[in-house]
């Protein structure tokens, strides 16, 4: 969706920051700043870029205190991350100044260069309707996320540092680790006040009553607060925007000792006197570890636990009636396992390497592209080995379209990842070199053995980017780093998703993807926008679109929120594809194919799948690889 002159984004894709950083896509934007992924050119890994906005600063006119009050703010969040280092704690890398264009003259931007986390946020380990009086549950989550998040604020508040601004969404999951990221607000007892600007910042539902009546008064009492409204959130559910906010959180009639003495750390956290609550996130995490253990023994009062063992054990017959019952149950096991464990599905070749199991018991629901939920144990998005984010594309069945009305077979996908975006001209230089000593390169050709992967031309075309100097692979023009690299054989995408330890997608997955997508663009009206942004994207996308014949552009332009479950141009580019029924991770750099025909097609908008030789290359066709999941 183009964008008009009033929000463009300050960084242009391709762009590279001070000979460190090449911009490679845009993310997100918020109320001061702008978050863009890049990667770090002499440590070759990927970083979050946060820049102030252009927008934001010309929104201030003449208002030059509020100007600078705001600069500092960002100055301050500079300062924070770089002083704290702990694992649960968002680091920083680097801090600068870039000159963008503005009315023909040089403004000056300051940025900040932080790690890069593609998941989601503490919000996705939390049920919308709580974990009510699941205390395995809530066990579980305490462990392996809340504590986690307590130790990276309690090495905030050693540092006589305050967050501030302490809520689900800023606490990005880098896997199963929660790192606490957004220091706008953070503020430190050696620094002066800002502002006293009657603005207020932060979130409400998360708010202390001192934050909101008296901002320079929120302290380290006040992120104790905000963890309280968080556990209290995570066990009751969402907080509901109709909420009176500021005041103290209660579990609604807690029965058993463990959800009362958790019930009674709420009460002390969200306090709305300060004096009453925590003193310190030490004291907090001790209380939460004292429940834990009221919760593993569970006394029964009254000597009602000793009445229940000696009714039972006096009753032969439930005795006798359960062992009967286990054997039963075991002999039904042994069956089944024989029998072949039916209706268990099969597992895929090449299941995704690294993704754990959740912590608890409890399924999480997954989204597909075209709204259908299932249940999976698996994250919605995926960092593959060469950096290319994956997103999960839940199954389902689907017709071809040209079948849809001819009785065609019902076609069924499993579960898979794909990556949101083509590989880029960068990722495949990273990939020559990684493999160079097992390459020959004669007449512009690059092969290996006797199969030709990539074709560098003469270097004068717009999509010729790739060039070989001084014995390694090399960007033509960097600017065209993200743009889809091209004239790549499907031989070369085969070894390149080898390499990675992926593969190409069939042809039915490709076609199930793209028809979800062509129903997602269908469905939302073109100048359509949203004014609420969400509180963290998953999919951060921006369509490439064909600017010349022969060349594709790279994701530039900010999308709408309605965009945010797209694939970048599936409908748009040519692809190579795997024919169905053939399985490209059998293609191994230099080894030979499975299937005595060749299985390589390239597929494009139109959907129609056209056979091409395996070493043959074009200026119009790039690839992207897919992952399989259990």
């Amino acid at each position: 969706m183009a964008m008009n002159n009033e929000s463009q984004n300050s960084l242009e894709i391709g762009r590279v920051l001070n000979e460190k950083w090449v911009i490679l896509e845009f993310i997100a934007k918020g109320g001061m700043g702008e978050v863009y992924r890049a990667h770090q050119i002499h440590l070759k890994r990927d970083v979050a870029i946060k820049i102030i906005s252009r927008e934001w600063i010309e929104s201030f006119g003449e208002e030059e205190y509020e100007r600078k009050a705001g600069l500092q703010r960002f100055r301050n969040e500079v300062q924070a991350m770089a002083r704290v280092r702990h694992p649960n704690v968002l680091q920083i890398f680097d801090y600068g100044t870039v000159n963008v264009k503005e009315d023909e003259q040089d403004l000056a931007l300051e940025y900040i260069a932080m790690e890069y986390v593609p998941g989601g946020t503490l919000r996705a380990t939390m049920s919308d309707e709580g974990f009510e009086d699941e205390e395995g549950l809530i066990i579980a989550w305490l462990k392996a996320y809340f504590f986690p998040v307590l130790d990276g604020v309690r090495a905030i508040h050693e540092l006589k540092m305050a967050h501030r601004d302490l809520k689900p969404s800023n606490m990005l999951m880098d896997g199963e680790t929660p790192k606490i990221a957004d220091f706008g607000l953070a503020h430190s007892y050696e620094w002066q006040p800002v502002t006293q600007s009657i603005d207020v910042k932060g979130t409400p539902a998360y708010m202390s009553p001192e934050h909101f009546f008296e901002f320079d008064k929120a302290d380290h009492l006040s992120d104790i607060y905000s963890l309280g409204k968080i556990l209290f959130e995570a066990i009751n559910g969402r907080i509901s925007p109709k909420s009176k906010p500021f005041k103290q959180a209660c579990l609604p009639d807690p029965e058993t000792p463990f959800l009362q003495e958790v019930n009674r750390v709420i009460r002390i956290a969200t306090s709305e006197k300060k004096d009453k609550r925590y003193t310190s996130v030490e004291q907090m995490r001790s209380a939460l570890e004292a429940a834990i253990e009221m919760g593993r023994t569970k006394p029964l009062l009254n000597g009602a636990a000793d009445d229940r063992k000696s009714s039972f054990w006096h009753q032969p017959r439930l005795i006798w009636g359960g062992i009967g019952l286990t054997i039963l149950l075991v002999t039904a096991m042994v069956i089944w396992h024989l029998m072949g464990e039916p209706g268990k599905v099969a597992m895929q070749s090449d299941p995704v390497p690294g993704i754990k199991q959740p912590v608890t018991n409890a399924d999480t629901q997954k989204t597909g592209m075209d709204g259908a939920s299932s249940t999976l144990s698996l994250p919605a998005l995926f960092l593959g080995k060469d950096g290319i984010r994956m997103r999960l594309i839940t199954g389902g069945e689907f017709k071809f379209k040209e079948e849809s009305t001819a009785g065609g077979p019902v076609r069924k996908i499993k579960h898979f990842y794909m990556d949101e975006n083509s590989v880029s001209n960068y990722h495949f230089v990273e990939f020559l070199n990684a493999i160079k000593e097992t390459l020959i390169i004669e007449n512009g050709i690059v092969k290996q053995k006797d199969r030709i992967l990539f074709y560098l031309g003469e270097g004068t075309a717009p999509y010729e980017q790739i060039v070989y100097q001084h014995d390694r692979f090399h960007l033509r023009d960097t600017t065209r780093a993200a743009y889809p690299v091209v004239r790549v054989t499907w031989y070369g995408a085969a070894a390149y998703s080898t390499q990675y330890g992926k593969r190409l997608p069939t042809e039915q997955e490709w076609r199930y993807v793209a028809s979800l997508d062509r129903r997602q663009h269908e469905s939302t009206p073109a100048m359509e926008t949203s004014e609420s942004q969400p509180e963290h994207k998953d999919i951060h996308s921006s369509h490439m679109t064909v600017q010349k014949e022969g060349e594709m552009a790279p994701r530039g332009e900010a999308s709408s929120a309605k965009d945010d479950n797209r694939l970048s141009s599936l409908n748009k580019n040519k692809q190579w594809v795997v024919r169905t029924g053939s399985v490209s991770s059998g293609i191994t750099p230099g080894g030979k194919t499975k299937d005595a025909t060749y299985p390589s097609y390239i597929i494009g908008p139109d959907h129609t799948a056209d056979f091409r030789y395996p070493w043959e290359g074009f200026s119009d066709v790039g690839f992207r690889c897919v992952l399989s999941v259990p």
